[in-house]
Formats: structure tokens, C-alpha cells, sequence
């Protein structure tokens, strides 16, 4: 019996030590996956834009496109998810320009063209960057800006609406927090041992926001389960919609009518 209790003992401890020394240093493989090579850009789908570059509080420089539309009032300043770039974006830039709005798209720290790397606190000062640059370049009131984020661009998108006012918060298939992906994702003898470090805590920060939102997600996301954006529901303050797809996948782009009609009406 000693015998068992000692290896059980070891087995913790190992444990411990794997999350303490281990999981620190693989957290932002695990997390982020940016690509650095652009690939189209707004104009081969004959939208007009400007290639923006914005300097962060950490004197990190970040690139964007803004796709102005001369028919829209508002603007959907909008962050992607964990992967890729800005360049894989054009499907949902041009659905959204069509809406119409004006969009303006940032890559993260450490993403395409942009300087850096990315971490928590990295992606908190891009969104910074990119809602001054809306404010006091492009000049437009906070109440014309609609933050979008999908996926983990939701949980950069939620900071910036707790933080800033904004005309509307929009989340696409997004999460509750860092720690609860993390529960999810990892294996049932690890999880009471997970000790990530970033929080990305959307659940905590959604009911201090009093902007319209608008939540969406598929029932089949084979990524993110939807009923966290149940949870993120829940949790807000109205106003507030919740539009839960029969169909598609995690990366599909979302163009159902009432999905559609709902931006519309948050845009108008």
C-alpha cells in the first residue's frame, strides 16, 4: 500500500513539474499558430483599402488593412482567430463590406507583417492601437465602431468592448475563457494540473458591457463547443442575440440569412 501511495506521489509530482517549467514554455505553440507569408489582399477581390501600420504602447508595430466603404456610417474593426493572417480573412471582409460597412482588419503581434510576438497582453495592446487609430485618425465616434471577433479574435474583441465604448460587440463561435479550452482540450489526468498563465476570460468581462451583441456559433463547431457561446449569453447584459446554426464547421464562413439580417441590423 506504501508502495502505490509513493508512485502516486511521483506520478503528482511529475505532474506538478510538467505544468510549472513545461506548459509556460509551450503555451504560445499551443495557442497561437500565425503564418507570416501574405497571401491576396482586398484589391483581388476589388474591394479598395489601405495597408495601415499602427505602433503599439510597446512601440511594436502592427499592420492592417482598412477597407473603406463610402456607403456604410459604420465601422466593424475586426479580429481573426488564432491562425493564419489578415490574407485568409478576404471571404468575411467581402460579406462584411457588403453589409455595407467599412472594415478595418489587424494582424496580431508576431502575425504577417506585423512586428513582435504574440502573447495575452500583446494582443490587448493591438486592439488598443487599432481603436485609436479609428478614433483619431479616421475620426470616427465610438459609437461607429462595431468590434468583431471569431474564435480567439472574440476574446480580443470582448477586452476592447469592456474597456472602450463601442456601437456593438459581435462574437463568432468564440469561448469562455482560456482555461476552459484548456480543460477541454487536454487529457482528463492532466486537468486538474493545468496551469496556463494567459486567461483570455470573455465569461468574466461580458456582463460589464453595455453595447448590443450579437453571439454566433455552429451546434456542430468541432472546435469550440457552442454552448460556450450559451454560457457568454447568459452571462451578458442586454441588449443582447444568440443565433445558433444547424450547420457548419469552425473555420466555414457563416452566411445564413438570420445571421446576416442581424448584422445588418447592428451595422445600420
Amino acid at each position: 500500500m506504501k508502495r502505490i501511495i509513493y508512485y502516486l506521489l511521483l506520478i503528482v509530482g511529475a505532474l506538478v513539474l510538467i505544468n510549472l517549467f513545461l506548459v509556460p514554455v509551450m503555451e504560445p505553440t499551443m495557442i497561437y499558430l500565425p503564418t507570416r507569408g501574405m497571401g491576396a489582399n482586398p484589391r483581388s477581390i476589388g474591394l479598395p483599402y489601405e495597408d495601415v501600420f499602427v505602433t503599439c504602447k510597446d512601440d511594436v508595430k502592427i499592420n492592417g488593412w482598412f477597407v473603406e466603404n463610402k456607403a456604410a456610417d459604420k465601422v466593424i474593426l475586426l479580429f481573426h482567430g488564432n491562425g493564419g493572417n489578415i490574407s485568409y480573412r478576404l471571404p468575411l471582409i467581402s460579406l462584411l463590406y457588403r453589409l455595407p460597412a467599412s472594415i478595418f482588419i489587424i494582424d496580431y503581434h508576431g502575425y504577417g507583417k506585423s512586428e513582435g510576438k504574440p502573447a495575452e497582453k500583446n494582443l490587448y495592446l493591438d486592439a488598443d492601437a487599432a481603436y485609436n487609430y479609428l478614433i483619431e485618425v479616421k475620426e470616427y465616434q465610438p459609437d461607429q465602431i462595431i468590434v468583431m471577433g471569431s474564435s480567439l479574435g472574440g476574446a480580443v474583441a470582448t477586452y476592447l468592448a469592456e474597456k472602450e465604448k463601442v456601437g456593438g460587440l459581435v462574437l463568432l463561435r468564440s469561448f469562455t475563457s482560456a482555461r476552459d479550452m484548456a480543460q477541454l482540450t487536454m487529457p482528463l489526468y492532466r486537468r486538474p494540473f493545468i496551469w496556463i498563465r494567459s486567461k483570455f476570460d470573455s465569461l468574466e468581462r461580458i456582463n460589464k458591457i453595455s453595447a448590443p451583441k450579437l453571439i454566433v456559433h455552429s451546434k456542430k463547431d468541432e472546435t469550440i463547443p457552442y454552448t460556450m457561446s450559451e454560457a457568454l449569453y447568459g452571462k451578458a447584459a442586454d441588449p443582447k442575440q444568440l443565433i445558433l446554426l444547424e450547420e457548419g464547421s469552425h473555420n466555414d464562413l457563416i452566411v445564413a440569412k438570420r445571421y446576416i439580417s442581424a448584422l445588418r441590423r447592428i451595422v445600420k
